[in-house]
């Protein structure tokens, strides 16, 4: 059966001298992982978070479909070209792989996710998109930590709680990397609001990971992750 959908490119591989195995989160059926024979000629349209219209054939039988076209649906001037954006593009695509799992569509996280990909597009100021994306995005999950408090000394990630007094018996962080996630669930969106190291965004950063490791079953090591420390953060 012939279907077609929106969708946004989270993973692609070599399958053979002329074609690649590609995993798309699409806007009704979740993930998909599609065979595209003779996508390498189209390379250049399908890299990590491209917004995509495709067309594709999939048996109900089966966890592979058979793409058969690719066209952008969304415009995107600088993510595949700059070199810190495009790192950034790769670091969500490989949080995503992580998190989706299912073949049911979730309208509102795509549409978020849309969004997210075009801001990223258009940002000036890199500095906290990660941090920040990770934060929203675990919105979407429905782990999102919150405050007890409204002054943070400590964050029991374990139960994804920042307050001001010492968990006894949990994992938790404490100094001025909690402080910086305090102020981005305090809602600080912009980099204009937040002041803070490399240092302290980095620890930030790697804390969240760890959360998400703790919080989302099979989130293992992102081979991303020292990457987007090194490009943003050294």
């Amino acid at each position: 059966m012939k279907n077609t959908d929106k969708a946004i490119l989270l993973n692609r591989i070599s399958y053979s001298e002329s074609s690649l195995i590609i995993t798309f989160y699409t806007f009704e059926n979740g993930i998909q992982k599609f065979i595209f024979q003779g996508g390498k000629k189209k390379a250049h349209q399908l890299f990590p978070l491209a917004i995509s219209e495709i067309t594709y054939y999939k048996r109900p039988d089966s966890d592979l479909g058979k793409l058969t076209s690719s066209e952008s649906k969304q415009i995107l001037n600088e993510l595949p070209f700059h070199p810190i954006k495009s790192t950034i593009a790769f670091f969500i695509a490989d949080v995503l792989l992580k998190c989706l799992k299912t073949e049911e569509g979730e309208n509102v996280l795509f549409e978020f996710l849309e969004s997210e990909i075009v801001k990223l597009d258009k940002a000036t100021d890199l500095t906290y998109f990660p941090l920040l994306f990770l934060f929203s995005f675990s919105q979407y999950l429905g782990i999102n930590p919150n405050k007890e408090t409204e002054k943070c000394f400590y964050f029991n990630v374990m139960e994804g709680i920042l307050g001001n007094s010492k968990p006894i018996g949990d994992i938790y962080y404490e100094g001025d990397a909690v402080q910086l996630i305090a102020e981005i669930i305090d809602g600080k969106e912009t980099s204009n609001s937040l002041h803070s190291s490399k240092k302290t965004r980095d620890e930030a950063l790697q804390i969240f990971i760890h959360y998400y490791q703790l919080h989302i079953p099979q989130f293992k090591e992102l081979k991303t992750l020292d990457v987007i420390r090194e490009i943003l953060y050294s």
